[in-house]
């Protein structure tokens, strides 16, 4: 192979249709980028390698899916970052657990993931501290300022007293709030 010719003008096509060419190239794959970055992060693909653990029903009984306001809160709004660099990062991560839903033998069932739970919660509970609970705060912004009157005075300053002390001292969400969607295990 000539490595020059690579870098030489296309005697068969101008430099507008190839620019063009790699225009209308880039934007389709850019899009369907997109739709395949957003069609596995649904909830629908997320239960199709954990449809035979009680995951989805833990969040259904929990105040993340039976909230006052009527929200229902998708896995990805918990298990992925919202920030757009963090997110692609996090997916070319996470895309290794497909290479597990395939190789670990008894993977889709409850019994391992009872007997898995505790390590994995382990492993999300790092994934929070490690974002100073991140995904936690994007949608409870409201936490040390300006809280609903809602909030229970306790909780109340709680919040405040943890906002008080210095960055590196603070508890993150996750450190009061183990099991809020999923249940934590006992041990």
């Amino acid at each position: 192979m000539n490595w020059r010719a690579l870098f030489k003008p296309s005697a068969k096509f101008s430099i507008l249709s190839l620019l063009v060419i790699g225009i209308v190239v880039g934007v389709v794959g850019y899009f369907a980028t997109q739709q395949t970055l957003h069609a596995t992060s649904s909830d629908a693909f997320c239960m199709s390698c954990h449809s035979n653990h009680s995951l989805r029903d833990e969040v259904m009984a929990s105040a993340h899916g039976n909230g006052r306001a009527g929200v229902t809160v998708q896995c990805q709004d918990c298990h992925l970052p919202h920030n757009p660099v963090k997110y692609l990062v996090k997916k070319i991560i996470v895309s290794k657990d497909l290479y597990g839903f395939l190789t670990i033998d008894g993977f889709n069932t409850q019994a391992w993931l009872d007997e898995n739970r505790k390590e994995q919660a382990d492993h999300a509970l790092k994934y929070f501290r490690s974002n100073d609970s991140d995904n936690c705060q994007h949608c409870h912004t409201r936490i040390y300022t300006n809280q609903p009157e809602s909030m229970k005075t306790i909780a109340k300053k709680m919040h405040e007293m943890n906002f008080k002390k210095e960055e590196d001292k603070r508890k993150t969400c996750v450190d009061c709030h183990k099991g809020v969607a999923h249940v934590y295990p006992k041990g």
